[in-house]
């Protein structure tokens, strides 16, 4: 027979079980928002409109300070060696101009007035193939050698006679021409021409460039020379001089035949789109280019060559009246 529970021992229990109780709601009410809250992040789904953010792209770098200071500093170098070279080259022995031209070179191989100015020294100092390769290094540059690139095809022409131009071929078999290629006499004379046919913002243009070559050991002042561009057009069946614009640009300056001896000028010409009075526009024909010097004609070139007679040159020219016109001015 079992004893009966006391009322102590009952009254006891139900004090701890109420304390136990108590204990489980206080640790509810402290720590259950924050285990509800983390129970929800975790588990709830990102929207399904919303892509995961992509990883944040790099911002480029640039370039580091000492990189920048070192390019500065290989720059005023090579303007230091191009300088002394200029002068190196106008002396006694233009020669010693090779040292630093070459160093230039070296810290700067794709520097399209380095090439040039190499180029142009080993011309004059009779190194036929290294100018060449000199020229060609400036060709293969592209669009990178600016202004140097026309100057660099004209001159390779002219060290490659055999792959002269058709046109310029021509008229020089037709001309008497001492070794120098210069007409007997003559100061000046056209040793290369070339027309193109360009359109620049809708606009057809005739570039006529042409290389002017003075006679050796002779000083010439651009402003004793003059160099007259005429195009013509066949305007209701007559060869008539053009209306359009006429442009001209020297692409070596200054302009004084030292050095090489050459100067390279450039006339572009405007095809009209409209007739003088609104009505066809007339057909391009030619041009012709005559070079005097102190008033003295020394050259003319025509293309195709009936242009020479039709419209046969002065063999001397009175001064302008503005003696300030540059070499190369075309009326």
């Amino acid at each position: 027979m079992k004893s009966p529970v006391g009322k102590t021992f009952l009254v006891a229990a139900t004090i701890l079980g109420l304390a136990a109780l108590a204990q489980l709601v206080a640790v509810l009410v402290y720590f259950g928002p924050g285990l509800k809250a983390t129970t929800v992040a975790a588990s709830a789904p990102a929207p399904a409109d919303e892509a995961p953010s992509a990883p944040a792209e790099p911002a480029p770098e640039s370039p580091p300070p000492a990189a920048a200071e070192d390019d500065a500093q290989v720059a005023a170098r090579v303007a230091e060696l191009l300088a002394e070279a200029e002068k190196l080259g106008g002396g006694t022995s233009p020669g010693d101009a090779l040292v630093p031209l070459e160093e230039a070179q070296m810290l700067q191989p794709r520097n399209a007035e380095v090439l040039s100015r190499l180029a142009g020294l080993h011309e004059r100092l009779g190194q036929t193939e290294l100018a060449e390769a000199a020229w060609q290094d400036l060709i293969s540059l592209g669009p990178d050698a600016g202004r140097f690139l026309e100057v660099a095809e004209i001159r390779l022409r002219l060290l490659k006679p055999e792959a002269a131009p058709a046109e310029t071929a021509a008229a020089e078999a037709l001309e008497l021409r001492d070794q120098v290629g210069l007409q007997p006499g003559s100061l000046l004379g056209v040793v290369d021409l070339k027309l193109n046919d360009n359109n620049e913002g809708g606009a057809e243009t005739k570039d006529l460039r042409l290389a002017v070559k003075a006679r050796p050991g002779e000083t010439v002042d651009g402003r004793d020379v003059r160099i007259n561009v005429t195009f013509y057009e066949m305007l209701n069946g007559e060869i008539v001089p053009t209306m359009s614009r006429v442009q001209s640009m020297w692409f070596t300056t200054p302009v004084d035949w030292k050095d090489e001896g050459i100067e390279i000028l450039e006339v572009k010409y405007e095809v009209p789109r409209l007739g003088p009075d609104g009505g066809p526009a007339p057909e391009y024909y030619g041009y012709v280019v005559n070079i005097y010097h102190r008033g003295q004609l020394q050259e003319t070139r025509a293309e195709p060559v009936d242009l020479q007679e039709l419209f046969p040159p002065p063999l001397s020219e009175l001064p302008a009246a503005d003696a300030s016109l540059p070499a190369g001015e075309v009326p």
